[in-house]
């Protein structure tokens, strides 16, 4: 659910992050005369600083002694490569943890100044459907905006916070991913600390603690809050054909007619949900029990800890009792039950035991590779075993029927 953050990282030594192997840290030198930059392209004063990247996250080290840390926990999670797969708490606490090991970086002293909490779905139609006719949010018009880095989308930006809808499948399409769903990713982007300090979140270690759940009324309540025109209303209301038109919104506004607004849009409501198969309605359904689903306990508490009275696979330690009797290892079947009734469990595995060669690749082939990794593991830790105790020695281990 947490994608973009930026933070100020108080009390950080600048000797640990230099130090530090995985980052490569640059001065921002002007090249023509070879001085550090003191001006950018825009004509405008900066401080001089020292930049180095990992995982698609940026550490900078100011002149001033600031150090800031921005980026995508999300694409962190997949090292950097994309962010339209699910990210739940547990990949969340898991890279804190990542990071607080790697960066010696302690979570209470990353003061929180922008953050991104998000959803991606499959929506009930097509999502470039949705986004055409999202007019506005509240009364702020939805504006089509493009980056190389997050695609086409379109956003609705107030005084503390961007309301941002996006096609998440075609923006990764476009870079090479084989993608066969539409991907539609809802997205509340504050961009100013007063709402999340009200709810006494002021740097990660509270956000950890605070838990992402709790930011499921305020999704729910700001994709309520958009206006969407739904092609599907089927009648005869003569009043259709303004409401359809994005522009008769934004001129009621600006003409300060926002009673009449009011009392339209309150007629589009009723006829949506009289006439409509209520596509905003349904697309709330599928964010609402995504959210629970990201941050429900999975079935097991640990994937790798063996449950008293289940079939454990020999390699992952996760129960395959929905195998075949005989079954030693999770296999194709396990893997496609994991994925339709736990996709945690699934991820996790996945993560662990697919390739980056294969993150592309159609589903039948990511879960050939991954069943195809797991054995090979399995004969790995066997000619290990073999090496560390050949045929002839005597193992007290096996002999005691361990």
């Amino acid at each position: 659910m947490v994608d973009f953050i930026k933070i100020i990282i108080k009390d950080q030594l600048h000797s640990v992050l230099e130090a530090n192997p995985l980052l490569d840290f640059y001065d921002n030198i002007n090249l023509s005369t070879g001085e550090l930059k003191t001006v950018n392209r825009y004509g405008n004063k900066i401080t001089p600083f020292k930049n180095a990247f990992y995982n698609g996250l940026e550490f900078i080290i100011y002149d001033t002694g600031t150090v800031t840390l921005s980026g995508s926990l999300h694409k962190y999670w997949n090292n950097g490569a994309h962010n339209f797969n699910d990210f739940n708490f547990e990949a969340f606490l898991w890279v804190l943890k990542d990071m607080e090991n790697k960066f010696k970086i302690q979570l209470e002293n990353c003061i929180l100044k922008c953050l991104e909490i998000g959803i991606n779905i499959i929506p009930p139609i097509q999502t470039n459907e949705i986004l055409n006719y999202c007019f506005l949010h509240k009364t702020l018009p939805f504006e089509y905006k493009h980056n190389s880095d997050e695609g086409k989308y379109k956003q609705a930006q107030h005084a503390q916070y961007i309301i941002k809808i996006y096609n998440k499948a075609l923006h990764y399409k476009s870079k090479g991913f084989q993608i066969k769903t539409e991907i539609m990713r809802f997205e509340i982007k504050y961009t100013k600390m007063e709402k999340l300090n009200n709810l006494g979140i002021y740097n990660l270690n509270d956000l950890k603690t605070h838990g992402l759940h709790n930011f499921k009324n305020e999704l729910l309540k700001e994709f309520s809050n958009i206006l969407f025109y739904d092609n599907s209303i089927c009648s005869q209301s003569k009043s259709l054909n303004n409401y359809k038109n994005p522009l008769y919104w934004t001129e009621l506004l600006s003409n300060n007619q926002k009673d009449l607004f009011n009392y339209h849009r309150k007629q589009l409501k009723n006829l949506t949900a009289r006439f409509s198969d209520k596509v905003q309605f349904q697309t709330s359904e599928i964010l609402s029990k995504k959210i629970d689903l990201l941050n429900i306990k999975t079935t097991q508490i640990d994937p790798l800890t063996i449950l008293s009275n289940r079939v454990a696979c020999q390699v992952t330690k996760i129960d395959i009792s929905m195998q075949k009797d005989n079954s030693v290892l999770l296999s194709h079947t396990g893997l496609k039950h994991y994925y339709k009734n736990d996709p945690k469990i699934f991820e996790q595995i996945k993560r662990r035991y697919l390739s980056k060669r294969w993150l592309s690749s159609d589903f039948e082939t990511q879960i050939k590779e991954i069943a195809h990794n797991i054995r090979n593991t399995k004969s790995n830790q066997m000619i290990k075993q073999e090496r560390i105790y050949p045929p002839q020695q005597i193992n007290m281990f096996s002999d005691l029927g361990f």
